[in-house]
This record gives C-alpha cells, sequence and structure tokens, in this order.
C-alpha cells in the first residue's frame, strides 16, 4: 500500500459520518481534546484555591487573660492556631488577619514547644565569621548602644545591606530554649516593630541580628543638643505616638499569649527617615531567662516610667505598659526627661510635674518650647487627657492599648464621667490657661 493510499483511507475516516448526531469525526476527536484540556485547567484552578484557602487568612485569636497568659505560658509559644507568617503591612490592612504570600509558617504544638518550617525561607543563623566580619571585629567605632540587655553594633553584610547586631549580655541558659525562643520572636511582624533577621550562638556568644533603622532614636530627638527649632512637628509626634500604640496594639491583643514588652523608654522607640516609630527590644526580657528577671529588679533608665504598683507587686503586664505609653506621650508633647532634678536636688518625675502645671492652670507649658509650630488647645487638652488616663495611679481605671487607638481620634474620646480623677480640677476649668 502506498503513503498516498494510506492518506487518502485517513482522511475518508476521519471525513465519515458518525452515529453521533451524524456528525464527522474529525470535529469529534477536536472537541473531545478541548473538553480534556478544559477539565484539566479546571482542575488546576480548584487545587489552587484549596491551597489558598488553607493558608491564606486566619483571624488571629484574642487571648482569654492576658495576665494569666503571660504568667504561665512560655514566649516560645507566642504563636497563633494554623499561622501563617504576614508582612508588616499586611498586619496593617487586612483587618487583624493573616496574609502568606511569603510562604512563611509558624506553628505550635499542644505542648506549647514550637515547630518551625518554612516553604521559602525563614529566620537566618548567621555563623560568627559573618558577624565578626560584619561589625569589624566588634570594633568601637561601630557601637551604637548599650543597655540592660547589651551592646549594639551597626554592621554590613557581605550583600551590602546594614544590621543591627545586639551582643547579650546572659548568655546562660539552654542553647535549645534560646533559639526556639528566638525564633518565636522572629514569628512577630508588625510594621511598627524593629524586624528581627536573625541570630548567631556561634562559640561563647547570644546575639541577635536586626533591621539597621539609620534615624537614631526617640530620646536623641527629644532630648538632644540640636537647634532651637526641633524636626518633630506637632503632627510628626503625634503619628509618632499613634505607631507606638498601634504596636503596642499588636502585641498586648493580636498574638496568643500577648506579650508584655517591659521596657518602654524614648530609648528604646527607633526612627526611620519618615520619622515612623519602630518599637524595639520586645521579647527580650523574657529570652534572657528568670536569671536575668532576678537580678534586674529594674531596668535602667526606666524609673520614670515605670508604673507605681510595681515597687510593691514586681508584676509587669498590660497594664504597666500602658503606664509607660502614658509617660511617652507626656515625654513627647513636653520634650521633658522621664525624670528630672530640682534644684534642692530631688527628683521630680513627669506624672508629678504635669499634674502640678495643670493645678497651676498653664496648659500651654505643657508643650515642648522647641516645637515649630503649637498645636490649638482643644487638641492639645484631648491628648492630655487620654495621657493622664494612662497614667492613672490605680491600674484598673487605665484604659486598654485598644482604647487608645480609638481615644486617639477626637470624636472616640472616652472618658468616665462618674469616676472624680486626678484630672478634676483640669476638666472644671476647660478654657483655663
Amino acid at each position: 500500500m502506498s503513503y498516498d493510499s494510506v492518506i487518502s483511507s485517513a482522511v475518508k475516516k476521519l471525513s465519515s459520518k458518525t452515529p453521533f448526531f451524524g456528525l464527522k469525526l474529525w470535529p469529534l476527536i477536536l472537541i473531545s481534546i478541548g473538553v480534556l484540556i478544559l477539565l484539566l485547567l479546571i482542575l488546576k484552578f480548584c487545587c489552587a484555591r484549596r491551597r489558598s484557602s488553607k493558608y491564606g487568612h486566619y483571624q488571629l485569636n484574642k487571648p482569654e487573660s492576658s495576665r494569666d497568659a503571660i504568667s504561665k505560658t512560655p514566649s516560645s509559644a507566642l504563636l497563633l492556631s494554623r499561622n501563617a507568617l504576614p508582612s508588616e503591612t499586611d498586619i496593617e490592612s487586612s483587618g487583624g488577619r493573616w496574609s502568606s504570600r511569603e510562604g512563611y509558617r509558624c506553628s505550635s504544638t499542644k505542648s506549647g514547644q514550637l515547630k518551625h518550617w518554612n516553604s521559602i525561607g525563614g529566620i537566618k543563623q548567621y555563623t560568627l565569621e559573618e558577624i565578626e566580619t560584619a561589625t569589624n571585629e566588634f570594633a568601637d567605632e561601630n557601637v551604637v548602644g548599650s543597655g540592660d540587655y547589651g551592646i549594639v553594633y551597626r554592621g554590613l553584610l557581605f550583600d551590602h545591606s546594614r544590621v543591627a547586631i545586639k551582643k547579650l549580655v546572659f548568655n546562660n541558659g539552654k542553647l535549645m530554649d534560646f533559639i526556639q525562643e528566638v525564633e518565636a520572636m522572629w514569628c512577630i511582624r508588625h510594621k511598627n516593630l524593629v524586624k528581627l533577621l536573625g541570630y548567631c550562638t556561634q562559640g561563647t556568644y547570644k546575639m541577635l541580628v536586626y533591621e539597621y533603622v539609620d534615624n537614631g532614636n526617640l530620646k536623641h530627638w527629644l532630648h538632644g543638643t540640636g537647634g532651637d527649632v526641633s524636626p518633630l512637628t506637632w503632627n510628626t509626634r503625634m503619628n509618632i505616638i499613634l505607631g507606638i500604640v498601634k504596636c503596642l496594639v499588636y502585641l498586648h491583643e493580636d498574638t496568643e499569649p500577648p506579650i508584655v514588652h517591659q521596657n518602654l523608654k524614648s530609648s528604646n522607640i527607633l526612627l526611620d527617615r519618615q520619622w515612623n516609630p519602630k518599637v524595639s527590644d520586645f521579647g527580650l526580657s523574657k529570652l534572657l531567662g528568670p536569671d536575668w528577671t532576678l537580678s534586674s529588679a529594674r531596668p535602667t533608665g526606666t524609673s520614670g516610667y515605670m508604673a507605681p504598683e510595681y515597687s510593691g507587686t514586681r508584676i509587669l503586664d498590660e497594664k504597666t505598659d500602658v503606664y509607660s505609653v502614658g509617660v511617652l506621650i507626656i515625654e513627647i508633647l513636653s520634650g521633658r526627661s522621664p525624670v528630672q532634678r530640682r534644684g534642692d536636688g530631688t527628683e521630680v518625675n513627669l506624672v508629678e510635674w504635669l499634674n502640678s502645671v495643670l493645678r497651676d492652670q498653664n496648659i500651654i507649658h505643657v508643650l515642648d518650647p522647641k516645637l515649630p509650630e503649637k498645636p490649638n488647645k482643644k487638641e492639645l487638652k484631648r491628648i492630655i487627657l487620654i495621657a493622664l488616663r494612662c497614667v492613672d495611679a490605680d491600674a484598673e481605671n487605665r484604659p486598654k492599648m485598644g482604647d487608645i487607638i480609638h481615644m486617639l481620634e477626637p470624636r472616640d474620646l472616652l472618658l468616665s464621667d462618674g469616676r472624680v480623677t486626678r484630672t478634676e480640677t483640669f476638666r472644671r476649668n476647660p478654657d483655663s490657661n
């Protein structure tokens, strides 16, 4: 049989009619192929939707009892059921839901032990050689600060990215416990938190590697020796306050168990080039363990920020964080240090000073004289009232962080009408100067 005859026979068969509605064979073959391709595309789409619904968006759990959770649960369980690690903008824009487009995942077992894995990337473990190269062998000129937790160095990695490296002062404790705590901290992300990138536990060192925030800290810009006019305008200061509170709302109310910062002060509020606040040092007191907590009754430089009940209870919880935020608000408004010495050598803290100014009905004297422009009195009084609510001597009367967010909006200012407080004189004289 010749080649031409084979072709002719095949064409004849394809052109012959079939019992199926009298259609020819070749259109039926084309239709079958098209249907098969369509079914495969539908199947692929369904599989993709199923994976997306499994890892896409999950509601953050709300803590049942904040204080009990902090005291009883290790921070290695600072993870959410079926969590997917979000980007910082996702936390702000998705209404309290996780988004896992990056593929990072963190979870915990029922026993509270951390299980960590990732599909694209995860927390980086740096070698000591990388750290020493980045900091030029921990050169003094690369020291950017020191405090209760350790010394902070600026560093330049091989990829030319700048980082801040915190060399911790307390090296005791089990290595695996330390790593679990660090990995749990890495899962906590918010645009107003300094981002943890990795760690190093080589040799006798325990070090944490953070993003580098290159515009100094709030303490420097409030109290540093600058010109007669501060670059921190009224709107900039209000945005800083709002960013700090948003971060604390996330730590207190959107993580399980809730996280208490325990060491809020202006030197721990870093600022980027757009004056956005970045809260640093969260979780470090838990990370360093009970030995550090017992040996450090009160972290250096926090006396003016510490709630009065702490001296008796030695308990740091959400309410003590709220008190510290109140002091920070007064500090940002006034440009004054949290503790100052009088001429007779005695000390006065910011809360005492503010109450004395309000008793004298000199509200305008609360403002930082270096402010380039002054707010109107109504706005100033509103922010002062919020600060006074936060520093109430009775911890039970202090608002929650979530309430403070609403109080920072004029239409949602929450005041207690039936309760006499330290602000009574101030409220009775709303038009006083």
